[in-house]
């Protein structure tokens, strides 16, 4: 197992940085070519009605080099939600004569920089992204935080790190070695067009005979993402074209098809074929993986290391309630959706308010003749302007063809939809209502979305008290408002908040004795999010099944590697979950640049067994519970999937998306055993 000195010896050796330096290196980063901007005058005037202006003056600021657009006439006003509003203002409030200026000087400019052919700037440095960011957004934005950014928004190439690793070693190396990724949803593809970018040779098996995970298995009406696409989607592969700022499922499905298709992934996808169980072969330092096809013939594989990219929402849960198999209308869950049950004139009973009820109620209802919701407890459901609009054409032109106009508008968004929240989660130990709010901040956004709730009811406020959670906001994940309230307030809808005792063959039979009929039953009822790789056995380096192990209280160091299983990793696994805001894909791009800094340690060092230490797993994990206990999702009146019996956080990160970054930024090789 080599030493921690050997290993300082080999980081400096292949360059390899910390996170303690910052600075990043830009001496190995190619330049980008001459600015080509297509299109006429007229098009680009066109598109900058549609842009933002202060990610605009980030964009000309870079291109330049001339500090005069950061000068305070063009600061931008803060983000903030104007006094009496709910939605919060990204404008930079600009009177209507300078915003007029500074269209009318970039229109210039940019047309001036594409007749000269200027040679486009390097990415801005640590310090310069840090002071142009806190420009734009009139706060405080540091140099760790400038760093992240730089990487997220592919001014840095974050390859650089584990390709300097790899490049040492030739190509000889890895011919040899061999990585099985279970599951080709959003985690699987990411890993594999990384695998790919690396010469690694791999394979990945998918169960469904299609890729895009729960992209692709997802198809109740309305099914969408809760955060902004040019945020949901990778890194490396900005997409520009997203037709709204959030998208519905279809388009989604067609995100991660395409990047099957760009990655070259398809000759690597093994479509219908399960993985069923995994063992660790020590002497041979392999695994050895069990599949089915959908023929039913199974066969053996083995690998080097295996990835599980199986995600936590791919298993269905059904509801335990007693009769379920005695109901004579039909029944199914909302991740399974029958689209050849027609809902027209039938009365529907929908199971659930989570997020899958609140997206599918509103078109269920309008053609059903009743739709009844049983609610167990309520969530905080919060408006957003831009959820059904539309992408503005001068938007798209920009985000494709005005050069880095797409970078800068990334930053922006990473930051405005993630750890700004972050303030509001956090325990202040002082705050004298802690039933209700974590703190000040947390209770001014309850007072908003209380006031919001019983506005949207109108003439149905009778409604409110069991419409209003009794939770502080952030204790789950908010969902986004498709006209939630003003659907419950129909006619036709009814929400009933008494417990079911059972099914009956006609409709469903509250505690109360009431019975509500049905003629269809959808039970939007979650999955089996604390049982990370159900159905499959995984058994470890002991012979132990990790389902066992883990019971209902699964642990990861860094959400990512287990005792006892080495080579084995976990994407999207215990505590990686985000609540606060933000995009799980940029969860899993942390945890894959760390995973490739692993396995290019494994080639170039000829390391058979990589397997983290139980010491360094069990320090994590305390300090992740501990953390955890201090933030909203694990406030005691919080009652969530996040949690397990125990009442103990196992989904989600007790970390900020930044801090997350740096945690599993650079490879600590002294937290494994390495053979």
């Amino acid at each position: 197992m080599p030493q921690t000195a050997e290993w300082a010896a080999y980081r400096q050796a292949a360059r390899l940085p910390t996170i303690g330096w910052l600075a990043v290196d830009l001496s190995e980063e190619k330049r980008l070519p001459r600015f080509e901007m297509p299109g006429t005058e007229a098009q680009l005037a066109g598109a900058l009605e549609d842009v933002n202006l202060p990610t605009l003056l980030m964009t000309l600021a870079h291109l330049t080099g001339e500090g005069s657009w950061l000068a305070e006439r063009y600061a931008p006003a803060p983000i903030a939600v104007p006094e009496g509003g709910l939605f919060p203002d990204d404008t930079g409030g600009y009177d209507p004569g300078v915003a007029a200026e500074i269209r009318g000087a970039a229109a210039q400019t940019l047309c001036r920089l594409r007749r000269e052919r200027t040679e486009l700037p390097p990415p801005p440095s640590v310090a310069q992204m840090a002071r142009m960011m806190t420009f734009s957004l009139v706060e405080p934005i540091d140099e760790a935080y400038a760093a992240m950014l730089l990487e997220e928004t592919a001014f840095v190439d974050r390859d650089a790190q584990w390709r300097r690793q790899l490049a040492a070693s030739g190509a000889r190396s890895r011919s040899d070695f061999n990585v099985v990724v279970v599951g080709a949803g959003m985690s699987g593809i990411c890993m594999g067009a990384k695998l790919k970018a690396a010469g690694i040779p791999f394979t990945i098996l998918e169960k469904n005979d299609a890729v895009g995970g729960t992209w692709y298995e997802n198809t109740y009406p309305d099914c969408g993402v809760d955060t902004p696409n040019h945020f949901y989607s990778y890194s490396f592969e900005r997409n520009p074209d997203w037709s709204g700022y959030f998208s519905k499922r279809d388009e989604l499905h067609a995100y991660f098809e395409r990047c099957a298709d760009r990655f070259g992934l398809r000759p690597h996808i093994r479509l219908q074929t399960e993985v069923t169980a995994m063992a660790y072969d020590e002497s041979g330092g392999r695994w050895r993986i069990d599949v089915q096809n959908s023929a039913g013939g199974a066969e053996t594989l083995t690998a080097n290391a295996v990835v599980s990219a199986v995600g936590q929402l791919n298993r269905p849960a059904m509801p335990d309630i007693e009769g379920i198999d005695a109901f004579s209308g039909i029944l199914f869950h909302s991740a399974q959706w029958r689209s050849d049950v027609d809902l027209a004139g039938r009365k529907v009973a929908i199971i659930g308010t989570g997020c899958s009820a609140v997206q599918l109620l509103p078109k269920t209802a309008a053609v059903a003749a009743k739709a009844t919701v049983f609610q167990r407890t309520p969530h905080w459901v919060t408006p957003n302007q831009d959820y059904y609009r539309s992408v503005e054409k001068g938007q798209i032109w920009a985000l494709k063809h005005i050069p880095g106009y797409a970078q800068w508008h990334r930053a922006r968004m990473v930051y405005a939809y993630s750890d700004r929240n972050w303030a509001a989660v956090t325990t202040d130990p002082e705050w004298p209502r802690p039933q209700e709010a974590m703190n000040e901040t947390n209770d001014a956004m309850r007072e908003a979305l209380t006031g919001y709730i019983v506005d949207q009811l109108g003439d149905r406020r009778d409604l409110a008290p069991a419409c209003t959670p009794d939770f502080p906001v952030f204790g789950k994940r908010l969902i986004i408002d498709n006209n939630w309230y003003g659907t419950l307030a129909r006619d036709n809808v009814v929400l009933v908040t008494e417990p079911i005792a059972r099914i009956d063959p006609e409709g469903m039979r509250t505690t109360d004795g009431a019975l509500h009929e049905a003629d269809v039953i959808i039970a939007a009822t979650g999955f089996k999010t604390n049982e990370f790789l159900w159905p499959m056995a995984v058994a470890g380096r002991s012979g132990a099944r990790l389902d066992r192990r883990w019971g209902d209280a699964p642990q990861a160091f860094k959400g990512t590697t287990v005792p006892d299983y080495p080579n084995f990793f976990c994407l999207y696994g215990p505590n990686t979950n985000i609540v606060h805001g933000g995009s799980i894909i940029y969860q899993v791009e942390c945890q894959v640049h760390y995973i490739m800094q692993c396995l290019a340690l494994m080639v170039t060092q000829g390391v058979r067994s990589m397997e983290v230490l139980e010491a360094a797993n069990d320090a994590y994990n305390v300090e992740v519970q501990a953390l955890s206990k201090n933030l909203a999702w694990g406030h005691p009146g919080v009652s969530s999937w996040y949690k397990n019996s125990q009442g103990q956080v196992v989904n989600n990160s007790p970390f900020s998306l930044h801090e997350f970054w740096q945690r599993l930024h650079d490879l600590e090789p002294e937290h494994y055993a390495l053979v």
